[in-house]
C-alpha cells in the first residue's frame, strides 16, 4: 500500500510505504526488515484479524530479549560494544555469556547489517578452538550475538601481564593452528588474525579464535575501498592484487605467532605503516625471534609468512609440527620433576602473582626451552629475517 508522505515543502512529494497504515518506511526493504524483527501487522477496521497461515516456527539459535541481562562492559569499537552477561533457560537457571551489540547512538544501519551477517557465520562454527555462538537476538531494534564468555581475556593482554612458558606459548599457537584450520575448511577466510582477536579460557589453558567482523565465505575476497586493513599483519600480495585469500591468513597467523613467543609486543615495532609496506615485499624482511625460541617454530613459521602466498604451508602441516614441539616439550616435563612440580602459569587467575620457574632440572643443568625471553629491544630493531634458506 501506497501513501503520499506529507509534503514538507512545495517541491517535495515522496512516496512512503505501509502494511497496516501505521507502521511505515520509505523503503521497501526497511519495511519488511522493521516487521522482520517482530513489529506486528495491525488493522484498523475493527472486523478484520490478520493470522499466519504458515507460520515460522522460532529456530533454535533465535533467543529472546528478555533472556539476556547485560552485566558489565567489556570492551567497545566504533558501533559495536561487547558485554559479560547471563543467558536464562528452563527452571530459572542462568549461565554467564558474553554478547555483542550495536550502539544506541548514531546511524548504525551498516553496522547492524554486519553484525547480522557475522552472526550468522559465526553459529556455523563448531570447534573446541573456535569461540562457541549461543544464538542471537532479532526483536525489533535489537540485534545481539550471544557468545561462551572466556575468562582468561585477549592473549595479547594474557602474554602481557602474565610470565608464560615456552610450551604454553607453543601450545597456544598449535590451538589456534587448529582453529584457523577448521575455519578454513569451511571455505571461510577471517582476514584479522592477531593476538587480539584470539582469546583464553584460562581453567582449560586453551586459545580460541574470535572476532569475526572481517570474516567472509569466499575462497577470494577482493578487498574494497572502505575496509579497514591491518598493515602489521597483512600479507604482501594482498597490497599488490587487493585481493585476500586464506594464504594471506597463514602469513597474519605467522606474524601472531611472533607476537606470543615475544609476550605481546607489537610487530615491526615503531616502524611507520609505509615502511613497512615496502619492506614486507622483501621475504628478508620479517619480524626477528628470540635466540632461545625453539627451531620447531622458527622453521614452520619462517615457511607461514614467505612472500610467495603458493609456497606457504597449509594448516595441516603447521599443526603437525607444532603437535611435535609440544610433545618434546611434555617428554622433557616427565624428565624433570623439578619443573612439573611449579604450577604452570596460565592456570592461574588473572591478577595472581606468579612464581619464579625453576630453570634447573635435577641434574642442576639449565633447561632452556621453560621460560621464554623477549627479543632485546624488540620493539624498535630493525627487522631481519629469522634464518636464511
Amino acid at each position: 500500500k501506497k501513501e503520499k508522505k506529507e509534503e514538507k515543502d512545495d517541491d517535495e512529494n515522496d512516496i512512503i510505504f505501509t502494511f497496516d497504515g501505521k507502521t511505515k518506511a520509505v523503503k521497501i526493504k526497511e519495511l519488511v526488515r522493521i516487521h522482520q524483527m517482530g513489529k506486528p501487522i495491525e488493522v484498523e477496521e475493527k472486523n478484520i484479524t490478520v493470522m499466519a497461515l504458515n507460520p515460522i516456527a522460532k529456530q533454535a539459535w533465535e533467543l529472546r530479549r528478555e533472556s539476556i541481562e547485560l552485566v558489565k562492559k567489556l570492551g567497545e569499537g566504533a558501533f559495536g560494544e561487547v558485554w559479560s552477561g547471563k543467558q536464562k533457560v528452563r527452571m530459572g537457571k542462568t549461565f554467564n555469556v558474553a554478547v555483542k551489540v550495536i550502539k544506541r547512538s548514531g546511524n548504525n544501519e551498516k553496522a547492524t547489517t554486519e553484525l547480522q551477517k557475522e552472526g550468522s557465520l559465526m553459529r556455523k562454527f563448531k570447534h573446541d578452538n573456535v569461540v562457541r555462538t549461543f544464538g542471537m537476538v532479532i526483536q525489533r531494534d535489537t540485534i545481539m550475538v550471544v557468545m561462551e564468555l572466556i575468562n582468561g581475556g585477549g592473549l595479547n593482554d594474557y602474554v602481557k601481564t602474565h610470565k608464560v612458558s615456552m610450551d604454553d606459548k607453543g601450545s597456544f599457537a598449535h590451538d589456534i593452528s587448529l582453529g584457523l584450520g577448521y575455519i578454513h575448511s569451511l571455505n571461510c577466510i577471517h582476514r584479522d588474525i592477531a593476538c587480539r582477536n584470539c582469546l583464553i579460557d584460562v581453567g582449560r589453558k586453551q586459545a580460541k579464535v574470535s572476532d569475526f567482523g572481517l570474516t567472509r565465505q569466499t575462497d577470494v575476497y577482493k578487498i574494497q575501498a572502505c575496509d579497514r586493513i591491518p598493515i602489521r599483519w597483512i600479507a604482501p600480495e594482498v597490497l599488490k592484487s587487493y585481493e585476500y585469500t586464506r594464504a594471506a591468513d597463514t602469513y597474519a597467523y605467522a606474524i601472531m605467532v611472533w607476537e606470543l613467543f615475544n609476550d605481546g609486543a607489537t610487530p615491526f615495532g615503531t616502524m611507520t605503516n609505509a615502511q613497512i609496506k615496502e619492506g614486507i615485499m622483501r621475504d628478508d624482511f620479517r619480524p626477528q625471534f628470540a635466540a632461545d625460541v625453539p627451531p620447531e617454530v622458527t622453521d614452520i613459521i619462517g615457511k607461514c609468512w614467505k612472500g610467495d602466498p603458493t609456497a606457504r604451508p597449509q594448516f595441516a602441516e603447521v599443526q603437525k609440527a607444532l603437535k611435535k614441539f609440544k610433545k618434546a616439550g611434555a617428554d622433557e616435563q616427565e624428565k624433570s620433576p623439578a619443573l612439573a612440580s611449579n604450577p604452570p602459569s596460565s592456570d592461574l587467575q588473572p591478577g595472581t602473582p606468579v612464581p619464579k620457574p625453576n630453570n634447573k632440572n635435577n641434574k642442576g643443568e639449565s633447561t632452556k626451552r621453560r621460560a621464554s625471553k623477549p627479543a632485546k629491544n624488540s620493539k624498535d630493531k630493525t627487522l631481519k629475517s629469522t634464518r636464511k634458506k
